[in-house]
């Protein structure tokens, strides 16, 4: 009988020692404060504590310390409280260089060491597969880390008005949709930012009032870069918006109106992100990893070892745009990649066109309706990057019923990593190596490669 996994974040996961769990999700009494101590850092930035039986996270705070905290909010049987005052510190809290840190949201982890923040993040990545997925792994991890700052090449910036009335751009606060504006990000690009310092001109503010959100992305060399502005524009506001935007915002040479009728696009109609050999095409409506270090070591990570050079058939599932299923064209007879998007797939065509990569095949369906359909040739390797959400049990198991000999499952949320290897496990296979990622230092993001292979006459 398949093993129940509790998979939900950290905060529905801790309740009580000893209390009656409420399950109202807001308080309907007055904020109080209180004092406690927290034990230990959980997935998602917060450390833990008790009060009363009660388990509290507290963001911005670390094991040992001990806080005087206000009650913010109730949910799921947990408490959530702000940090008011600190009472005793610990000895790894550092000050945090950022003067947003503690009212914009972006950043978890400022307060830690960056060096530090990867050994927790990797402690918390084995008590995940621990816990969830019955996994215990105590061999090597090789962790790579990005640049502690200036490291994300892609921004989503919030648009809305201050308390005087003017437009303001920012980042969301911690756990709430109140914009919190700021004049530059120490996480951000150098381009990015000096397109934030731009869009902040008094010039520019008053061109955004029909505008909610900007999206920034630069290249890997950080020079050239493409705005996506989001709101309700008429034609001509649209018009004025894009052209102004290639005129005067250093480095755009792309500009995409959503929001206007129609939406359009100004300048290069193609904007290019170069990874090794390859110059990926990426649409607006497309993702790609918002970090410009580490992809480069991620790609070789993915195409080491294995049954790579044979030939034979490769699936790469959730494929985006193809960050690996160029690289394995070039290393098996066939590769299939899927991926469920529209815009992302017709990038993905376009780029396996652009090498003339005839053996690759992009199909433009979800993952999991491919699998249900699928009936091929066994596959020699398959390479998983899903969303958030991860794969699920039913897909994994038409997955498992194709016999991959290799799987590799890139993940960028541990707890349904650690849910769907316990299906891949229970299912035949058996984990070699795991190796994390810290594309996003400063942030409790996590990104984990694991290589999985079947076990013989399973």
């Amino acid at each position: 009988m398949p093993r129940s996994r509790d998979v939900r974040p950290a905060r529905a996961r801790y309740k009580q020692r000893g209390a009656s769990v409420s399950r109202r999700t807001h308080l309907r009494t007055p904020a109080m404060s209180f004092e406690i101590s927290l034990e230990k850092l959980v997935y998602g930035g917060d450390a833990l504590g008790y009060h009363q039986g009660r388990a509290v996270f507290v963001p911005r705070t670390l094991p040992g310390e001990r806080w005087e905290v206000e009650l913010a909010r109730e949910a799921k049987g947990v408490w959530h409280a702000r940090p008011l005052r600190l009472l005793v510190p610990s000895k790894e809290r550092v000050e945090p260089p950022c003067p947003y840190f503690g009212g914009c949201g972006g950043c978890h982890y400022q307060h830690l060491d960056a060096g530090r923040q990867a050994e927790i993040k990797r402690h918390l990545l084995v008590e995940t597969l621990r816990r969830i997925g019955k996994i215990s792994w105590d061999k090597e991890i090789p962790v790579h880390v990005a640049a502690p700052w200036n490291y994300r090449n892609q921004a989503d910036i919030k648009v809305g008005r201050g308390s005087d009335g003017g437009i303001e751009l920012g980042f969301f606060e911690h756990g709430s949709h109140r914009l919190h504006a700021v004049d530059i990000c120490a996480i951000l690009s150098p381009r990015l930012n000096s397109l934030l310092r731009e869009l902040k001109t008094p010039a520019w503010r008053e061109r955004l009032a029909a505008c909610f959100a900007l999206e920034l992305f630069a290249d890997e060399a950080d020079e050239r870069a493409r705005v996506i502005f989001r709101g309700s524009f008429s034609s001509s506001e649209g018009e004025l918006l894009g052209k102004m935007a290639l005129e005067s915002l250093p480095g755009v040479v792309s500009v995409a109106v959503e929001g206007a009728r129609p939406s359009r696009t100004f300048g290069e109609t193609e904007f290019a992100y170069r990874v090794g050999e390859f110059r990926y095409k990426v649409s607006p409506e497309s993702f790609f990893q918002a970090s410009r270090f580490l992809l480069p070591e991620l790609v070789e990570a993915v195409m080491r070892g294995g049954p790579l050079g044979a030939p034979g058939l490769a699936l790469d599932l959730f494929a985006g745009v193809g960050l690996f299923s160029l690289p394995l064209a070039g290393r098996f007879e066939r590769v299939v990649a899927v991926e469920g998007e529209p815009g992302a797939v017709a990038d993905l065509a376009a780029n396996a066109r652009a090498y003339s990569l005839g053996n690759l095949r992009a199909v433009g369906v979800p993952v999991s309706e491919f699998l249900r359909r699928f009936a091929e040739r066994r596959p020699d390797l398959v390479v998983l990057d899903p969303p958030r959400a991860g794969v699920g049990r039913n897909s994994l198991r038409r997955l498992i019923a194709l016999a991959p000999a290799e799987i590799r499952y890139l993940s960028c949320h541990p707890p349904t990593l650690a849910r769907d290897l316990g299906v891949l496990v229970e299912g035949g296979y058996q984990l070699d190596s795991v190796e994390m990622f810290d594309f996003f230092p400063q942030t409790f993001h996590i990104e984990t490669l694991i290589r999985l292979t079947r076990i013989a006459n399973r």
